[in-house]
């Protein structure tokens, strides 16, 4: 029977989802697939081996182990990076599965993301995801099906030049400036090159095809609940369901033996949020052991913040999730993340201000899977 993994933050994002599918997927690495659902290559999913501290964009979490990832047609892909990482982690033979309607984004979507934000300062990552999004929206579509094929793309990339051309008539002279120097070295011989490259790292699959050659899926969810398109507050939101939503959907359309689904809901210690945006108005906290954090202030995002955990955005989050599986028997289990960098912190305490009865409950007290301990069960 099959068994489904649900990895869901609670928070702004960068919560531990990295850690949290690796460790998933360390118990049956020969027999799992990891699943993205949401967001896309704008993410970064930190894992840590005893060989190699790796921040994941393009590839699942569960790359170190020999998991192969499956892309499904919620998500998008950038082909250069893809290239970039591939090469980088060749030594692990990482290995993709795309569904050929999963969107693939340009420079343009990136040039376009990049000028928009300078002038309305959301807090966006300025990898085009949200530009990507807006374009399929309006019908101006790449596919990951396309790919293979040199002379659909030449011809799909000129339709969205054409189509930011156009929209780029309406937008101040700044934006247009910003816009056409972002791509003054541009060539869209490069980015054709990239799509042809990448051919050797995947496969176009769709997950039903997938369905009886693995036994766990792990699906590795993208940014938090609270920057949710529905739950989360405007305009500081991602064009993507952070919830489980969609995942919830594939399962039940794709995958008919399952034996039990588990939905592993993770949280840091404190409460973060890596760009512009509302936090909840808690205490200053002081950390320890922080010193390789993989999130920087950059020029896109802003400031990376920290404050005291809100059991309140906890609740609201948990409660936002449980709306799109009211009708299934689901396992709810809880990851509380980075609790070396917060020693004085008391999982039991905060387990009382929960609205929700968790079956297990896990802690890390450090960045490897080995440093994840069963809190209560």
């Amino acid at each position: 029977m099959t068994r489904c993994s649900l990895v869901i933050d609670l928070g702004f994002g960068d919560t531990g989802k990295g850690l949290t599918t690796d460790f998933l997927a360390s118990q049956h690495p020969e027999k799992s697939l990891v699943v993205r659902f949401s967001g896309g290559h704008q993410i970064g999913h930190t894992v840590s081996t005893e060989k190699l501290t790796h921040t994941f964009s393009n590839f699942g979490s569960g790359t170190l182990l020999g998991v192969p990832t499956y892309y499904s047609e919620h998500t998008t892909l950038f082909p250069p990076a893809i290239l970039d990482e591939g090469e980088f982690l060749k030594i692990y033979q990482p290995k993709l599965y795309v569904h050929p309607l999963a969107m693939i984004t340009t420079f343009y979507d990136i040039a376009y993301n990049r000028a928009l934000e300078k002038q309305q300062n959301h807090g966006s990552c300025g990898l085009g995801f949200g530009t990507t999004i807006a374009r399929n929206k309006e019908e101006v579509y790449l596919y990951a099906n396309d790919l293979q094929f040199k002379w659909i793309l030449k011809q799909r990339l000129q339709s969205i030049k054409t189509y930011y051309d156009t929209k780029l008539k309406s937008q101040s002279k700044s934006v247009q400036e910003y816009y056409k120097n972002e791509l003054k070295d541009y060539k869209d011989d490069y980015f054709i090159d990239s799509c042809l490259a990448i051919q050797k790292f995947y496969s176009v699959a769709t997950l039903s095809e997938l369905s009886t050659t693995f036994e766990h899926f792990i699906f590795e969810g993208s940014q938090g609940i609270l920057l949710d398109t529905q739950h989360g507050f405007h305009p500081h939101t991602t064009w993507s369901y952070t919830t489980s939503k969609n995942a919830i959907q594939l399962i039940k359309n794709h995958i008919k033996t399952i034996s039990e689904i588990d939905i592993f809901y993770v949280s840091r210690c404190y409460q973060t949020r890596h760009g512009n945006g509302p936090m909840a108005e808690t205490e200053a906290v002081t950390l320890q052991n922080n010193e390789n954090e993989a999130n920087v202030t950059n020029e896109f995002q802003g400031e990376f913040r920290t404050q005291a955990l809100a059991p309140e955005l906890l609740n609201y989050a948990l409660s936002c999730d449980a709306i799109h599986h009211q009708d299934l028997n689901i396992n709810k289990h809880f990851m509380l993340t980075c609790l070396d960098q917060l020693p004085h912190f008391s999982f039991n305490n905060l387990l009382q201000k929960l609205d929700t009865t968790f079956h297990t409950v896990y802690g890390s007290y450090g960045p490897k899977r080995e440093c994840i301990q069963k809190l209560l069960d």
